[in-house]
């Protein structure tokens, strides 16, 4: 990836500034001299092996969190250094956009170059464990211009675009760049350490640092409060399938979201990326799948992954028809023990971002969103900080993260609803155009909510939690039937033309791609 000329972008320190730092390698056999002498293993071998940097911010990790906030950095005329360990593309789990990204992306300058990408998502699906209840939520009941439409996107080439656009507006970006440290010691300034492919270490100064590392959490991590949510204990499995008829909803662009059996305690998602490509999965808790890895393994399976996901996938009937005659497009990929809180999420010279922040599950696609939204409120932040030389509290920075705190919160709550045997599921809110004119306020709240309305306004749903929460509440509304087809219907009615069509040539290409390496 070409970054940002040293000139224009990040300055290299001279030479008088530089003082290159003189490393150490130890030798494990005698070394030969320029006069024929050797030393001995036990002395050192002198060479130059690090280069100093200097910049105003420095991002770990180049996902749509540090990508978005070094854009916003940039943009403002900061020097920003972006560190990234992977060399992008690289596929990555949450392919399902809300629609209260699309703003976001709007402003990053990129919702065209997506349109032309991704299938376009106006709803969500969710169907009941023995499939015969479900509830079609339709983001245009309550967004009411374009943005209602938002993205099931293939990660790895939507994070490139996002990155790609980090370096269009000024940032440096450094691929397969490993940061190994991070001395936050000084207050008003940090010092990374990083360590590229091919081994070359450099530092790097700067005024802050933003932790955007994703799930490796690497500040939560060096300082030991990155703390793991074991009452959501969860992993999941996943792929993508090409040669798919698509169905259900599917063809309409919507997500489905499958409710599991009581003993795996997760759910099944499926997602269409393509005229005829899905990504699908399962969420299901560790003990279970501990226990299936055993008996897989002890009854001969070669690859328990494949087999354990084959296996939990076709437990429904939805899928098991899905996937009649497709073709795997990708191995089978996992991501375990995802859910944790870190804890200090800012200082004086840093801020965590994204999932460095934490993460919670992935049931209602808010990663992403969460991720970007809190890039915006908090490079907002940094920005007044090293524009106006705040030496004591940050009062934007404090205001930004009470909202992220408040948004992680609300999201944590509508999670362990999800996961609640005792509750009205998200399937059967809206079942068979059940509703009451007393409870048609909390069904709007619920597409809010799913739409992604959970930063400023997520107290205004309190009703719609305890809708929800009680049982017994939610049958009082469900012996009353009216004619409310717009709030309840078993579809979105979104035309191909508009799912599909900006789209449709990128698709010819991806499928092209894959017939030729087959």
């Amino acid at each position: 990836m070409s970054t940002r000329d040293a000139t224009d972008g990040a300055r290299s320190l001279d030479r008088s500034q530089l003082a290159c730092r003189v490393g150490a390698y130890r030798v494990s056999r005698a070394v030969p001299t320029e006069d024929g002498a050797t030393w001995n293993q036990r002395e050192t071998l002198q060479r130059i092996m690090e280069q100093e940097t200097s910049h105003d911010v420095i991002v770990i990790g180049g996902g749509p969190a540090g990508s978005t906030a070094a854009t916003l950095l940039a943009r403002q005329n900061h020097r920003v250094l972006l560190l990234e360990r992977e060399k992008f593309p690289r596929e990555h789990v949450g392919e399902s956009l809300l629609p209260f990204c699309y703003v976001l992306l709007k402003d990053l300058g990129v919702v065209d170059q997506i349109t032309k990408n991704f299938v376009r998502k106006p709803g969500v699906r969710f169907i009941d464990r023995d499939g015969n209840i479900s509830t079609t939520w339709c983001f245009d009941h309550v967004i009411k211009d374009e943005t209602y439409l938002s993205f099931q996107v293939i990660r790895g080439e939507f994070d490139h675009i996002l990155l790609k656009n980090a370096v269009k507006n000024g940032a440096e970006v450094r691929e397969e760049t490993r940061v190994i440290e991070a001395d936050l010691s000084a207050g008003d300034s940090v010092t990374v350490t990083s360590l590229d492919s091919a081994g070359r270490r450099s530092v790097h100064r700067g005024r802050f640092l933003v932790d955007a590392s994703g799930r490796d959490a690497f500040i939560g991590t060096k300082h030991g409060s990155r703390k793991a949510r074991e009452e959501l204990d969860r992993t999941a499995i996943w792929s993508h399938w090409g040669n798919v008829k698509l169905q259900g909803g599917l063809e309409e662009g919507l997500s489905i979201i499958i409710y599991m059996g009581l003993e795996q305690k997760g759910w099944i998602w499926v997602f269409p990326i393509g005229e005829n490509r899905i990504t699908a999965g399962f969420v299901a808790q560790n003990s279970y799948l501990r226990d299936q890895q055993r008996k897989l393994t002890q009854a001969g399976s070669t690859d328990w992954k494949y087999d354990l996901c084959m296996q939990e996938l076709l437990r429904s009937k939805f899928v098991r028809e899905l996937l009649e005659g497709s073709k795997m497009l990708l191995p089978m990929l996992i991501n375990g023990n995802y859910s944790y809180e870190v804890k200090n999420h800012y200082g004086s010279n840093y801020a965590m971002v994204g999932d460095a922040r934490g993460f919670i599950d992935p049931i209602f696609s808010s990663g992403v969103f969460l991720s970007i939204k809190t890039s915006y409120l908090v490079s907002a932040a940094i920005h007044k900080q090293l524009t106006e030389g705040l030496n004591g509290s940050n009062v934007e920075m404090e205001k930004a993260y009470r909202l992220v705190t408040g948004a992680y919160n609300f999201v944590h709550r509508m999670i362990r609803l999800f996961y609640n045997p005792h509750a009205v599921t998200w399937a059967q809110a809206g079942a068979d155009g059940l509703a009451h004119k007393a409870h048609e306020s909390a069904m709007a709240a619920g597409h809010y909510m799913l739409s992604g309305d959970f930063f400023e306004n997520y107290e205004k749903f309190d009703d719609f939690f305890k809708l929800l929460e009680d049982p017994k509440q939610f049958r009082r509304y469900q012996k009353v039937v009216i004619d409310r087809p717009d709030l309840n219907q078993p579809s979105c009615h979104s035309p191909w033309q508009v799912v599909f069509g900006d789209m449709i040539e990128r698709d010819a290409e991806r499928n092209a791609a894959f017939a030729a390496s087959a």
